[in-house]
This record gives structure tokens, sequence and C-alpha cells, in this order.
């Protein structure tokens, strides 16, 4: 039975079956909708033929859509939280049709059918995805997780407790020079290596575990990132490797520049009635409205960027630059309102459109701690390659507190890995960050996950 779950719900599973599955539920949506409308359609053959004429434009719609929303993978969510996502897909599948069906001049195509299917295929598509996801998670959390490491094993281990998800089974934490390294990694379902084990050694761990068909994963060092994406060459009879440049080609810059004034207009549409309320809730509660401040962005300008204030005035007069954190005291009730929803970046549209900051790019960062930063982490300044941006890959795959070594990972990885598509699905994906499981709900406390690592390790110097 557990043979064919896995097959169902696994990784390949939930990447083949669930997409599957979604597409036959948009199409049955629809076959719903007519015949609850069968008695009302004046002329039901035209209607019913205009349907089959923009099915297939539909069906791989919903399916580039549903990549850049990111429903073929498992989400750790709550049902809004997956509803949000496949609801967010089939509004914009339904614009998409709505489109389609006036290009191909497929006119017959009823408005209530659209409509009346498009609920209906976010309720089935909702409570599928829930299903699913719970199947999936269900199979595989109680896989057990070996850490290898030096320094940054016990960060890790502390990052997979914390999860309370599928690699949250830490059975073991240990050096990669433990005499029963081998034994503990036959022992357990999943490796994990963190990055400062030496690459040799990393090397030998990774052949052992392809060999015997065991499951790895390991943390890339930032050279390791430069190297991703790299270019086959063969040189006379030898093949090479052409690492490209971390860079954006001109073309590439002007069409992003085109996007940004685009999108930025339409923001400015969008959100001028946010704008003005929350610039007089500000106002009414005292104080200014607007917090300016300098950033660094592309080629290590420093440029001054806008937000609405969300901490009490003057919050660094006496302790100098503090990066924020979730907790922090100075920030205001309205503030934690604004953050959480970000309608504090909204001012951020003027730096966008007069070329300071793009919408998607790395988060600009205050001169002080680029200056320290760069000290501590070389690649640092490698992510003013390309200007700051609202959003990022680092804020929609990571967390508030995401540190800023694994957040400069993500922005190399946004710039080695850069494409049209990659911004528009960065654009689309930003809607789902709030709407992620709380991470303090059922999750152990600080002290309970400190006393968990360090008796795991003891346990394995124990058996020294």
């Amino acid at each position: 039975m557990d043979f064919i779950l896995k097959k169902l719900f696994g990784y390949r599973g939930f990447r083949i079956i669930v997409p599957l599955l979604d597409l036959l539920f948009v199409y049955a949506a629809n076959i719903v909708a007519f015949y609850i409308f069968k008695d009302d359609l004046n002329n039901f053959t035209a209607n019913y033929n205009a349907f089959w004429a923009v099915l297939p434009y539909m069906l791989i719609g919903y399916f580039i859509l549903s990549q850049i929303f990111e429903l073929h993978k498992p989400k750790d969510f709550t049902f809004f939280g997956i509803s949000y996502s496949v609801v967010l897909t089939i509004l914009s599948l339904l614009f998409v049709t709505m489109a389609i069906s006036f290009l191909s001049r497929e006119f017959a195509y009823p408005r209530s059918i659209l409509l009346t299917a498009a609920v209906l295929q976010a309720a089935f598509i909702s409570f599928w995805h829930l299903f699913a996801s719970n199947m999936y998670f269900r199979l595989y959390k109680g896989r057990s997780v070996l850490v290898i490491g030096h320094v940054k094993s016990q960060a890790l281990a502390f990052k997979l407790l914390e999860s309370n998800g599928m690699w949250s089974n830490v059975k073991h934490v240990c050096a990669p020079n433990h005499p029963d390294l081998y034994n503990y990694m036959n022992e357990c379902d999943v490796t994990f290596l963190t990055e400062d084990v030496e690459e040799d050694i990393k090397q030998e761990i990774i052949f052992y575990c392809i060999e015997n068909n065991l499951n790895i994963f390991y943390q890339p060092k930032n050279s390791d990132i430069l190297q991703f994406n790299s270019n086959f060459l063969q040189i006379d009879d030898s093949p090479v490797l052409d690492v490209r440049p971390l860079d954006l080609a001109q073309s590439n810059l002007v069409l992003k520049r085109f996007i940004d004034v685009l999108l930025g207009c339409l923001a400015l549409l969008i959100f001028c009635i946010p704008f003005v309320l929350v610039y007089f809730a500000l106002k009414i509660s005292g104080g200014t409205a607007f917090y300016v401040q300098e950033r660094v962005t592309r080629n290590n300008k420093v440029f001054k960027i806008y937000k609405f204030r969300t901490m009490v005035e003057n919050a660094e007069a006496l302790s100098g630059p503090v990066l924020a954190r979730e907790t922090d005291k100075r920030i205001t009730k309205l503030g934690r309102f604004l953050r959480a929803t970000r309608l504090d970046e909204i001012p951020q549209i003027y730096n966008i459109l007069i070329g300071e900051m793009s919408i998607v790019g790395p988060r600009p960062e205050r001169p002080f701690f680029v200056e320290q930063f760069s000290e501590e982490i070389p690649e640092y300044n490698l992510r003013h390659r390309v200007k700051s941006g609202l959003t990022g890959l680092a804020q929609v795959q990571g967390k508030y507190n995401t540190s800023v070594r694994d957040k400069l990972k993500y922005d190399l990885l946004y710039i080695n890995g850069y494409s049209l598509a990659l911004d528009i699905k960065l654009i689309m994906q930003t809607l789902n960050i709030l709407l992620r499981k709380s991470s303090t709900e059922g999750v152990k406390s600080f002290e309970e996950l400190e006393q968990e690592i360090e008796n795991l390790t003891r346990r394995i110097e124990d058996n020294d």
C-alpha cells in the first residue's frame, strides 16, 4: 500500500499525477457549468463548440500558470494558504481564457459558464491539493536524517528541527571524520552535508551515496553557485565548462527596465487609494509619514529609499544602525500591520520609476551593513551587479529571519539564472509570501531545540 501511495503522491507523482488531475478538474468544472446552465443557453451547440475551440489553450494556460505559482510542488500551508494560491492561478486563467476567446473570435463562449467554472475549479483543486500535500508530508515526514559537518552542522540541524516538516526527524549530527560515519549514512534515509565540509571529503561522501543509491543533499558554497548554468564546450577532445559572467545582458537590462516602468505605472493606479489612506493614518497617529534611508544598489551606487514609517521616530538615534528583527520593540502597532501586508513598501514605486530600483532584484541594504558584510563575506558585493529590487528570490523562498549568508546565496542564484520568465514568476509568487503557515505553530521552543541538538551531538561523542 505504501508503495502505491508513494507512486501517486511521491516526488514524481506530485509532478505528473497531480497536474494531470488538475487539468481534469479544469475540464470537468466547465462540463458541470454547462450542465447547470443547459436550459438557460440560447444556442447550446454554438456555446459548447466555442468551449471546445478554446479548451486546448485553456489547459496549456493552466499548466503554465500552475508552474508559476508552484502548484506542482507540495506545500506545508494551511487550507487558506493553499486555496489562495489556487485562486490566484484560477483568476489568472480566467483572464487568459477571456483574452483567448476574444482574440480567437469565439464570442459564443458564455461568460456565465466561465465564471461558474472558475468557482468550481478553485473549490475542486483547493481540496485536491490540500489532500495531496497532506499525503505527501505524511509519507515522508518520518524519514530519518543525518547531518554531517563541522561548525555549521548544528545550525543546519536546528533549522531542520525548527521546520517541524518532512526533514525534522534528525537522528544524528556528526563530523565528517567520525569513525561510524558510513554506518550512520546507511542507517538514515537522508544525509545532509553542510558547506564547511572539506571538498575532497564531500566528493567521497557524494560518490559513496551515488554508488549505494542513498539520498544526499548538500549546502552549496557561493563559489558553487557561480558555476551553475555553465555552458559545455569541447576543446579538441576535452570537455570544458564555460562559466558565464555574473551579469545581465544589455537586452535583458532594456527589457527589465521597460517592465519596471510599465508595472510601476500600473502600481501607481492600483495603490493610489491605499497610499492616501496609509499616509493620513500615519499623520493622524503622530510623526512623519515617510522614512527616508540611504541604500546601495547596482555598481554600489548609494540612493535614498522611501518607505512608510513603521517604527517610532528616531528609532536609531541612540543605538546607531541596527538590523530590524521580527519582534523588534521599536515597531509600532500600525507599523506591524504595514510590514505584514507589505504596504510600507508602496513609496518605493517612486524609486522604481526613476530607475534607482527594479521590481525584482536583491533587496537593497544600508552602506554601513554593506561594508560590514563585504568584510565578512567576500562575495557579498557581487549582488550589486544588478539593481536592487522591491522583491526577489530571497524574499519569496526565504523567511523574515533568513541569515545574510543564505539570502546572498539566493541573490547569486537569481543573478546567475536570470530570465524574464523568472522575473514574472517571482512577481506573481510574491503574492503568496503572506500565506505561509505560521512558523510557531506546533514548533518546539528554542530551548528544546538546543537541548535536542546537544543530546544528538553528545550521544555521538560518547560512542567514540
